[in-house]
C-alpha cells in the first residue's frame, strides 16, 4: 500500500506546484527621499596670482614677489602649510592680435587652493589674499569634515521614508509588507543651501533633518547657511494578502 500512494501524492501535488511556479510574486515597490542639514565648518577656497610682462623673467620674478607675498598673508592667519595646496607656475605666451608670430608679452599665474577650517575667518582670508597679492578669485565651497555620517544618516532615514510609504499604499489596499526583496540607491546629491525655503519640495514619507553640525555661524555679514546632503532609494518588498 505504501508505495502504491507514492505516485498518486505526487501526482495530486504536481499541478499545485506548476501554478506556484507559474504566479509572479507580489511586490511593492517604493522610493524614499532623505535630506539633512548640516551647518558647514570648513570652507575650500581658490585663488591666483597674475603677472604679465614683455620680458619672461620679469614675469616670472614679479610672480614668484606676489605669491610669496600672498603665502605670508595667508599664513599670518594661522592657516597651516597642509591645508595650502599650490599649482606649480604656468607662462602663457600672449601673441599681437594682427600677427601671431609677434609675441608681445608673457603671462605667469600660479594657483592656490586654501581649506580653512575656521569658517569666522572666511572674510579675513578673502580679505587678506587680494591685498596681498590675489588678483584672481575662482570661487569657494562650505563644506563639512564629516560628510560621510551624515551621508549614512540620510540614506538610513531615506530607506525607512521608503518602508513608511510601502506600509501605507499595502495598507490601502488591505494587505500587509512583507521581507524586503531588492535595494538600490540612487545618485545622492551634496550642495550648498544659503537661504529660501529648505523645505519646498518635500513630500509625504520623505525625511528632513536639520544638525547643527560642527561650525558656528558667522557674523552678520556673512551667515553660513547650511549644507544639503540627500539620499534616494528604491526599495522592493514582498506584497503579503489576505
Amino acid at each position: 500500500m505504501r508505495t502504491s500512494l507514492i505516485p498518486i501524492i505526487f501526482l495530486s501535488l504536481s499541478p499545485l506546484l506548476a501554478r506556484a511556479a507559474e504566479e509572479p510574486p507580489r511586490i511593492i515597490s517604493t522610493q524614499g527621499e532623505a535630506i539633512v542639514y548640516v551647518v558647514p565648518n570648513e570652507v575650500v577656497l581658490n585663488f591666483g596670482v597674475e603677472t604679465v610682462d614683455k620680458v619672461l623673467d620679469n614675469a616670472r620674478t614679479a610672480n614668484d614677489q606676489a605669491c610669496t607675498q600672498l603665502l605670508k598673508a595667508v599664513k599670518d592667519l594661522g592657516i597651516e602649510d597642509k591645508h595650502i595646496q599650490a599649482d606649480r607656475m604656468n607662462v602663457t605666451i600672449r601673441y599681437s592680435s594682427r600677427d601671431n608670430l609677434v609675441i608681445t608679452g608673457y603671462e605667469a599665474h600660479r594657483s592656490y587652493c586654501v581649506v580653512l577650517k575656521d569658517v569666522k575667518k572666511f572674510e579675513a582670508l578673502v580679505d587678506a589674499a587680494l591685498k596681498n597679492g590675489a588678483n584672481r578669485f575662482d570661487g569657494f565651497n562650505f563644506q563639512t569634515s564629516e560628510l560621510r555620517k551624515h551621508r549614512d544618516k540620510a540614506r538610513a532615514m531615506a530607506i525607512q521614508a521608503a518602508k513608511e510609504k510601502a506600509v501605507d499604499l499595502a495598507k490601502a489596499l488591505d494587505c500587509k509588507v512583507g521581507h524586503p526583496r531588492t535595494i538600490s540607491e540612487g545618485g545622492g546629491s551634496y550642495g550648498y543651501w544659503g537661504g529660501g525655503n529648505r523645505y519646498g519640495n518635500a513630500m509625504a514619507q520623505n525625511s528632513v533633518q536639520v544638525n547643527p553640525g560642527g561650525g558656528e555661524e558667522g557674523g552678520d555679514t556673512m551667515p553660513l547657511g547650511q549644507i544639503a546632503i540627500r539620499a534616494n532609494v528604491s526599495v522592493s518588498f514582498d506584497l503579503v494578502t489576505p
